[in-house]
Order: structure tokens, then C-alpha cells, then sequence
């Protein structure tokens, strides 16, 4: 019998009836991860010696929880993200209820409140997921982007404000003009980066200029030659993410914000010091960067522990 191989007969029954309804409804994926989700649930609570679904209670779900939020993550070291223990819950959720519409169980079971109002904390990038994003760019801009966000550090509305004059690549800098509380800054700019923005900067923003809408300042355009917004840039984001075709980044509750506090991450990792990311994001306090601080000796502890 394989490891992790499922034994109890009544689990085996009900989770064949959930992969048929999974491939049934076109939920499939590529690498069977819901089935994989489950899977891994029922054999957890083999472990605990229960062997009926009925027998399984809220109790038994609060301990599922906290052994998701303890278990190494085999692909990208640490442990999970809070995204991907949500998808797992949300997938048990999910065969709970159909066990209930197929009379195999008599009603729900309750998910514990404790998991319900646990805090959740903003998803980050790894450095393998960033290089995925820029492998799949389908154009200059797309990785314009991909470095004004995660390469800069920009917000959402700073992005909105990016003039093509607001990166100077004489002195190697992108001012922000009116960054959060009006605060200006200017941010180092990476030969790199330089290289990404220049290129998309002379030779693709004049394929996007309508001549018969004005002519914008703005460093980012859409295709009818306007500005292109922050929730523009947020949805081009999404798009990259599934092109990745990677299910755990997919999984995972990515916005424009979290490519920035990414590169807060990548930064402190690389022993940038604290001065420096602060600066560079344009916290008013240093408070708020130790937050990246805390993120990053928790990674150290689990590294510690399994090393």
C-alpha cells in the first residue's frame, strides 16, 4: 500500500463520489488539487482514529486547521499561506456539502467561528513566483508593470500618478511625486529595471497614443491612449498570474499591494537594511516596515527548526 494511501472504506467511497463531482462540473484541475485538498483531510482524520464521516465534528476541524497552519510548505519552504489553508477549508466545506445533498451525512458540519475570524494576513510572493510572472509577460508594458509594482514598490495610486517625466534615467531614480500623506520620494532604480522601462518607454507606449484622443503624460497607457488605471494594472496582474498556470500561486489572494510588501520581504531577506525599506516604500514610520521584520524571523524559526 502506497504512503498516505487512504484505508478507511466509507472515506474511499465518498471521496471517489467527490472526484467524479469535481471532473463532472468542470472544477478538474490539472494537478487534482481539490482531490488532493481532500485527500489529504481524510487521511488526517484516519490518523485520529475516526473511521465514518458522521464522527467527524468541529473539534476534529480546529485540529485540521491548526495542522495546515503548521505544515511545511514542500515546494517553497516555509509553511503554507493563509490563502492556501483558506482553499483547503474551503474545499472541505465544499465536500461536506455535497455529502449532505447525497444523504451521506445528515447535516452540515459546523466550521469552528475560530477559523472564521482568524485574521488574515496578506499573501507574499516568492522570489520563484515573481521570475513565473515575468516569464509569462505577453508585452513591454507587461513587465513595465511587473517592476513598478514589485521592482519600485509602487501603491496603486501611484501608479495612477506615473508621468513619463517621473523617471529620470540620467540620475537613475523614479520620483514619486504625491505619494500616501503627500510624502514625495525617490527611488533607486536597478540597471535592470532601468533596462524593462526604457524599453517598454521607446519602443511600445507610441504603438498604444491615439491621435484622436489628447496626448497623456502618463508612463502607463491603455490601448486607446489614456491613462491606464490602478485597477487596470490590478486586473492585467490577474491575468499574468493565471497564465502562470502554478495552482498555488492562483490559489493564493494576490493584489498589487502584496508585490509590493513582497519586495519588502525580498529585501530585509537580501539584509537591506531597515532605514533603506522604509524609505524606499515611503513609510512615515519605521513601525510599519517591522511588520516585514516580524514576517521574515518567523521564516527564520521554521528554517531553524527543520534545517
Amino acid at each position: 500500500m502506497k504512503k498516505n494511501e487512504l484505508r478507511n472504506n466509507d472515506f474511499i467511497k465518498h471521496y471517489e463520489i467527490f472526484d467524479r463531482h469535481v471532473n463532472l462540473t468542470g472544477l478538474k484541475s490539472k494537478t487534482n488539487m481539490y482531490q488532493k485538498q481532500l485527500h489529504e483531510f481524510l487521511f488526517f482524520m484516519e490518523q485520529r482514529s475516526i473511521k465514518q464521516l458522521k464522527n467527524i465534528t468541529s473539534t476534529d476541524l480546529i485540529a485540521y486547521y491548526e495542522y495546515l497552519q503548521n505544515r511545511p510548505n514542500l515546494k517553497h519552504g516555509g509553511t503554507l499561506s493563509t490563502s492556501t489553508i483558506a482553499n483547503n477549508m474551503i474545499t472541505i466545506n465544499s465536500f461536506f456539502e455535497l455529502m449532505v445533498v447525497t444523504k451521506a451525512l445528515p447535516g452540515m458540519v459546523v466550521m469552528p467561528r475560530k477559523i472564521v475570524r482568524d485574521k488574515k494576513e496578506r499573501d507574499i510572493l516568492t522570489k520563484e513566483e515573481i521570475n513565473q510572472l515575468f516569464k509569462v509577460c505577453q508585452s513591454k508594458k507587461d513587465k513595465a508593470i511587473l517592476c513598478l509594482v514589485y521592482g519600485c514598490g509602487l501603491r496603486r495610486t501611484e501608479i495612477d500618478l506615473l508621468n513619463v517625466y517621473d523617471v529620470i534615467f540620467q540620475r537613475n531614480i523614479l520620483i514619486v511625486r504625491k505619494g500616501k500623506n503627500d510624502k514625495r520620494r525617490e527611488i533607486p532604480l536597478s540597471l535592470n529595471i532601468q533596462t524593462i522601462l526604457k524599453d517598454y518607454l521607446v519602443n511600445e507606449r507610441h504603438l498604444y497614443i491615439d491621435p484622436n484622443n489628447e496626448l497623456q503624460d502618463a508612463f502607463l497607457l491603455n490601448n486607446k491612449g489614456k491613462k491606464l488605471r490602478g485597477e487596470d494594472v490590478n486586473r492585467r496582474l490577474k491575468k499574468l498570474i493565471a497564465l502562470t498556470k502554478n495552482e498555488e500561486l492562483i490559489a493564493k489572494n494576490i493584489s498589487l499591494h502584496c508585490l509590493r510588501h513582497s519586495i519588502a520581504v525580498h529585501l530585509l531577506e537580501n539584509d537591506i537594511k531597515i532605514e533603506f525599506v522604509r524609505d524606499f516604500l515611503g513609510h512615515q514610520e519605521i513601525n510599519t516596515t517591522q511588520i516585514y521584520t516580524k514576517r521574515r524571523r518567523e521564516k527564520d524559526k521554521f528554517v531553524n527548526l527543520i534545517s
